[in-house]
C-alpha cells in the first residue's frame, strides 16, 4: 500500500507540472494547442501507470518508478537551472516541486527490490538474468533519447544583458508565423549585411564574436534570439524546427534597412543555425551566400541517409526525434541533402573533427545544386574555428563573402 501511495502521489505531481508547462504557463506567444498533444499523452501515460502499478511484479514496479523518476528529474532540472540563471517564473514552481517528486520515485525504484527480497527466489534469479540486458537496452533506446529530447525542448533561457557595443541597436521584428523576436543590429558601412543565426541551445550572445569580426569588416550584422531563446517568444527546440519563420522575419528587417543595398545580404549560421540556413536556402533568393559552420542533421531522416544500416544508435535517434516532435508540437523538416540539392545559393560549408559532422558536410557539398566549398578543420571542435584559428577563419570567411557580396 505504501509503494502504491508514494507512486500515485509523485506521479500526480509530475502530471500537474506537465499540464502547467504545456497549457497554463506555456511559453510566450504560443497558443494552447501547441503542446496539447504532449499534455494528453502525459495524462494518458501517467494515468495508465497509476492504474497498473499495483498489479505489476516488483521488478516492473521498480522499473516504472525509475523511468518516470528520470524523466521528471531531467525536466525539473531545466527549471532549477532557469531559477539559478535568472529567477523563478512561469512553470518553474511546479517544475521544482516535480524534482522532489522525481527523487521520491527514484527512491521508490531503489527500495522496491530491497523490500521484496527473498520472495519467489527461483523467479527472482530468472528476473535478474533478464533484467540487466533488458534494462540496458531500454536505457539506450528509450530513456536516454527521450531525456535528450526533454532537454532540447525545455532548455532554460538566460538573461541577455546589454549590447556588445554602442553601435549595436536593439531591434524587434516578427517571424513569419507571428512570434515576436528580439535582437541587435550593427549598421552597415559597405552597403552589405550578414544575418547571423546562433546554435540550437544558445541565443544571440553565442554569436557575438562572429558579429564583431563581420562588423569590423564593414558589414551590417543582425544577431537575434531564435524562438524560445533569450527574449524572443516561442518554445525552444534544439534542432531549430520552426526557425525558418524566424529567418524570414529577419530577412524582412534587413530588406527594410536603408544602409543595406538590394541583393547584398548573406547569412552565417552556427550549428543548428547552419542547418536552418541550408534548409531555407532553396526558398530564399534574397540570400546571396551562406556560410554554414557546423551543419549536421535536423531530423532522423538526415541520420538515416548518412548511416542507412539499422543499429541501436539509429533506433535511439528515431526515438529521440519522435519524442521531440511530441514535446514541441513541431514537425521534422525535410532532409537537408534534398534541400541543398534544390538550392543554387553559393555555400561555404565549415566542419570540424573527422566524425559525423565532417561526413554530413561532405554529403552536402556533393549534393549542392550551386557552387559549394567545404572547408574541414580536423583539429578544431564543433564551431570552434573562430576561437581556435581566428586569423585563418576570418580570412577564409571574409574572402568568400567578399566574392559573393562585392566587398
Amino acid at each position: 500500500m505504501t509503494e502504491r501511495r508514494v507512486f500515485t502521489v509523485a506521479t500526480v505531481v509530475l502530471l500537474v507540472h506537465a499540464l502547467d508547462d504545456a497549457l497554463v504557463h506555456r511559453q510566450p506567444g504560443l497558443g494552447a494547442g501547441q503542446h496539447a498533444v504532449a499534455a494528453l499523452v502525459a495524462l494518458v501515460a501517467g494515468g495508465a501507470a497509476i492504474a497498473v502499478f499495483p498489479s505489476l511484479r516488483p521488478g516492473l514496479r521498480a522499473a516504472t518508478a525509475g523511468v518516470l523518476g528520470v524523466f521528471g528529474l531531467v525536466n525539473g532540472a531545466m527549471h532549477v537551472q532557469h531559477v539559478r540563471a535568472d529567477a523563478a517564473a512561469a512553470s518553474d514552481v511546479t517544475g521544482i516541486v516535480a524534482v522532489a517528486a522525481s527523487l521520491a520515485l527514484l527512491g521508490l525504484a531503489a527500495a522496491i527490490p530491497y523490500r521484496h527480497r527473498g520472495e519467489r527466489p527461483h523467479r527472482r534469479r530468472l528476473a535478474r538474468a533478464v533484467a540487466l540486458p533488458a534494462g540496458l537496452l531500454a536505457a539506450v533506446v528509450v530513456v536516454v533519447p527521450v531525456s535528450l529530447a526533454v532537454v532540447d525542448a525545455h532548455k532554460w533561457r538566460e538573461p541577455i544583458g546589454p549590447p556588445p557595443g554602442a553601435a549595436y541597436e536593439p531591434v524587434a521584428f516578427t517571424a513569419a508565423d507571428g512570434l515576436k523576436l528580439e535582437g541587435w543590429y550593427h549598421p552597415s558601412r559597405n552597403g552589405a549585411a550578414v544575418l547571423v543565426v546562433h546554435g540550437g541551445n544558445s541565443d544571440r550572445t553565442g554569436s557575438v564574436a562572429h558579429a564583431r569580426f563581420l562588423a569590423r569588416a564593414g558589414y551590417g550584422v543582425l544577431v537575434y534570439d531564435a524562438r524560445g531563446r533569450g527574449e524572443s517568444e516561442g518554445t525552444p527546440n534544439g534542432y531549430g524546427w520552426g526557425w525558418q519563420h524566424d529567418v524570414a522575419g529577419a530577412m524582412r528587417l534587413l530588406a527594410a534597412r536603408p544602409d543595406v543595398e538590394d541583393g547584398r545580404v548573406a547569412a552565417l549560421g552556427l550549428s543548428t543555425g547552419a542547418d536552418i540556413l541550408l534548409d531555407v536556402a532553396p526558398d530564399r533568393d534574397d540570400l546571396a551566400a551562406i556560410v554554414a559552420d557546423g551543419a549536421a542533421a535536423t531530423s532522423w531522416e538526415d541520420w538515416r541517409r548518412l548511416k542507412p544500416q539499422p543499429t541501436l544508435e539509429s533506433a535511439a535517434g528515431w526515438v529521440m526525434f519522435e519524442a521531440l516532435e511530441l514535446f514541441t508540437g513541431d514537425p521534422q523538416p525535410e532532409p537537408l541533402a534534398g534541400e541543398v540539392a534544390r538550392s543554387d545559393t553559393p555555400l561555404l560549408l565549415i566542419s570540424g573533427d573527422r566524425g559525423p559532422e565532417y561526413e554530413f558536410n561532405v554529403q552536402y557539398a556533393a549534393a549542392a545544386g550551386g557552387p559549394a566549398e567545404h572547408w574541414n578543420m580536423p583539429d578544431v571542435g564543433h564551431t570552434r574555428g573562430l576561437h581556435d584559428r581566428p586569423g585563418e577563419y576570418e580570412q577564409r570567411v571574409l574572402a568568400f563573402l567578399g566574392r559573393r557580396l562585392g566587398t
